[in-house]
């Protein structure tokens, strides 16, 4: 028991180190590709009994999905940043209206963030679009999973703000095992359809 629990602390301390290094190295453009890699790895590390090479999994996630998660995330800054501005102006300018917008729309464009990445590494979507799709339905029919995805981000920050800006060293590989653990469930039913239709297709 000890020694899994373990293991598992330690794959979670490596795939952190390899978000970090490969974000960084990539002056932050590639931090999507990252994070998908990360949710790759971090899936894999809950499963009971399965070992997981973090490296070869992680290179693999991220080689296979860096084009689309690289575009997701450049397009997440593209609409992020106009609205976080406009966000300012309404808090400066007293515009009701603008503010209302700037916080639905804030978590709109949060509860994306969280999810599409995961998405990305554990579904191959054909097009853009049948992505966007998903994970906005996803992200808006699954109120108390929200809660707790948005939970577990509040506390691994306010877990490097106040106890020490040292626990980002697994401050993000925790974060990816949180997630990875609250959408297991949710994901679940919808991986079952797919292999169904893939044994199916084989067949």
């Amino acid at each position: 028991m000890l020694k899994e629990l373990f293991r598992k602390t330690t794959d979670i301390v490596f795939v952190n180190l390899l978000w970090m290094l490969v974000s960084f190295l990539g002056i932050l453009i590639t931090l999507g590709a990252a994070t998908t890699a990360m949710f790759s790895v971090t899936f894999q590390i809950l499963k009971k009994n399965e070992p997981t090479n973090v490296l070869h999994q992680f290179i693999q996630s991220f080689k296979e999905n860096f084009v689309i998660s690289t575009l997701v995330w450049l397009s997440i800054l593209a609409v992020g940043i106009p609205l976080y501005m406009m966000f300012n102006y309404a808090i400066n300018t007293d515009q009701m209206v603008l503010l209302i917008i700037g916080i639905v729309g804030g978590y709109q464009l949060l509860m994306f963030t969280i999810f599409v990445f995961p998405v990305i590494s554990r579904f191959k979507t054909e097009t853009n679009r049948q992505l966007l799709k998903n994970v906005l339905l996803l992200s808006n029919m699954n109120l108390w999973t929200n809660f707790k995805l948005i939970g577990s981000l509040a506390f691994v920050v306010l877990l490097i703000v106040f106890v020490h800006e040292m626990m980002i060293l697994i401050g993000i590989g925790f974060y990816g095992i949180l997630v990875s653990f609250h959408l297991n469930k949710l994901f679940e039913p919808y991986l079952m359809q797919f292999r169904s239709i893939e044994d199916e297709e084989g067949n």
